[in-house]
């Protein structure tokens, strides 16, 4: 079992007490699950907004080149996380 501790302070009586949360192997597995797609979803919506930016600045600047390789990009994330 994993054990983690947090420790809050009371303000009342200036007091600190510990709270011990055990979880199972199960439940770490779907915390580190959870952690996993929180993290892969900020780095689509990242990398997303980043290209979607890219790609406006290819058109302000008539960069057909730039614009074509940073759609195909695009597309390519865009297929990977559908």
């Amino acid at each position: 079992m994993y054990t983690y501790k947090k420790k809050l302070k009371l303000m009342k009586n200036k007091k600190t007490t510990s709270v011990c949360y055990t979880l199972t192997k199960e439940q770490s597995y779907v915390f580190s699950l959870y952690a996993q797609l929180f993290l892969d979803e900020c780095c689509y919506t990242f990398n997303k907004q980043r290209l979607q930016e890219s790609i406006n600045t290819a058109l302000d600047n008539n960069d057909v080149t730039q614009f074509k390789e940073l759609t195909a990009d695009y597309k390519k994330l865009i297929e990977t996380n559908t």
